[in-house]
């Protein structure tokens, strides 16, 4: 961890802005989604940069609040076959066409478009 992560960290912490939750890893789900998203080796490991991520998602609120798109992507593409992960919330918080603003003032309210799982009806 960087100094200057460790210093925001402590400070988050000291607000109480911070939750330490020791979220064990799911390995049978992990190894689900890499059989079902990726292809190459690089996005193996940009999913297992982040299956953190979706576990404590789903152990806690079903969101997750990230700027990786890529990644998104890839559980995006997971989640056609893997069900415990269709329900996740994904909000990107600088996509201003997401409202990542307005939808947390309103209260973060699971939207079924805002899921890994949506998929855009077709015409």
């Amino acid at each position: 961890m960087t100094p200057f992560a460790s210093r925001w960290l402590k400070a988050m912490a000291r607000r109480g802005r911070v939750i330490i939750d020791d979220v064990p890893p799911s390995n049978r789900m992990r190894r689900e989604i890499e059989r079902a998203a990726a292809t190459k080796k690089t996005e193996v490991d940009a999913l297992r940069k982040d299956f953190h991520l979706i576990e404590a998602a789903i152990a806690h609120d079903r969101i997750v609040v990230s700027r990786d798109e890529e990644v998104r992507g890839l559980f995006k593409a997971a989640a056609a076959s893997v069900a415990a992960i269709k329900k996740v919330i994904w909000v990107n918080p600088v996509k201003p066409d997401e409202q990542p603003l307005v939808w947390l003032r309103s209260g973060a309210k699971a939207e079924n478009v805002r899921t890994l799982g949506y998929v855009e009806p077709q015409p």
